[in-house]
């Protein structure tokens, strides 16, 4: 443990303590998919994942200009009939196994206060609800992933919004974002500050203000701490968002990532679970492993905090 983190550590020993004695709140596992084609069939990854995966995010929706276009790899071509619906099985299996679907959104956006009501509109009723009949996935989703790396920022905060006013007491529109590290994320602040996402999945990963490197993790845990308290004003869930490719910057092999750095962030009363955002679904083999911090009951979710700290 470096020795710089040591005070910062110690700082927040008691509150860490007293936050994991109270919450009751589980951690959980997530992936995108959709980009790569080497993949695999969506039905079989959530079939042998049903007691890993809580979330799958379906990547993408890209928002060109103010258009939406559907570009979900070689698995959707909106131009060949019924290409894109052929997902809708697979989507509906996910779900029947308690995985939580979103459709991520990409591209590059270039939306006025307008377009994004409309662009809302256009997402609500082909793809979260089924009031307008088939969508072009021939199902519906849980939520709607805010990907958004290129374009305008302008009124991503106002779709989020929108977004957010479609859910109900029958019916949660969940929303979640994946921004950089770096604080604040050009295109996605101003949507996080709005308080409506359930989930935020940060890319620790391609920054080296943020990501981990065998000769230090401070960078990384640093960037945890910033922002576990930038989302506890907005009374979001902190994802541990991680990279599969293992010749990416920021990459975290399977024991680092199983042992000295998820006991740590797991201590956040704010923490919910990893997302893997990015390359192949490594760490499969320690997924179990990996299942077996992520989710623990309260009280050994203390003692294991107490246990910790004291080897820090």
């Amino acid at each position: 443990m470096a020795a710089s983190l040591r005070p910062l550590f110690l700082a927040i020993i008691p509150l860490l303590m007293i936050s994991s004695l109270i919450s009751s709140s589980e951690g959980a596992i997530g992936f995108y998919w959709g980009q790569n084609p080497h993949a695999g069939n969506l039905t079989e990854i959530c079939l042998n994942g049903t007691r890993i995966y809580e979330y799958v995010a379906i990547a993408f929706l890209n928002l060109e200009g103010n258009r939406p276009v559907l570009s979900i790899d070689d698995h959707c071509n909106p131009s060949i009939p019924d290409k894109c619906a052929s997902l809708g099985p697979m989507i509906d299996f996910c779900k029947g196994q308690g995985i939580k679907v979103f459709l991520s959104l990409g591209g590059r956006p270039d939306l006025s206060p307008d377009d994004a009501q409309k662009v809302a509109e256009y997402i609500w009723s082909n793809f979260l609800s089924n009031h307008s009949g088939p969508g072009p996935l021939n199902t519906t989703v849980d939520g709607i992933d805010f990907h958004i790396q290129s374009g305008s920022n302008q009124s991503l905060d106002v779709l989020a919004q929108a977004l957010s006013a479609y859910s109900t007491p029958d019916r949660k529109v969940y929303l979640s974002g994946a921004p950089l590290c770096q604080i604040p994320d050009y295109y996605l602040d101003a949507a996080i500050k709005t308080g409506v996402f359930d989930y935020v999945w940060v890319q620790f990963f391609g920054d080296p203000s943020c990501e981990y490197s065998p000769e230090s993790p401070s960078p990384l845990f640093r960037s945890w701490i910033a922002w576990s308290c930038y989302l506890d004003k907005h009374n979001t869930t902190l994802f541990l968002g991680l990279t599969g490719d293992s010749d990416a910057d920021g990459y975290i092999p399977c024991e680092p990532l199983v042992g000295e750095i998820h006991r740590f962030v797991e201590l956040f009363p704010n923490y919910g679970g990893i997302m893997m955002l990015q390359g192949k679904y490594y760490c499969l083999l320690s997924s179990e492993k990996i299942r077996s911090y992520v989710n623990s009951d309260v009280m050994a979710y203390g003692k294991k905090s107490m246990n910790k700290f004291q080897a820090i």
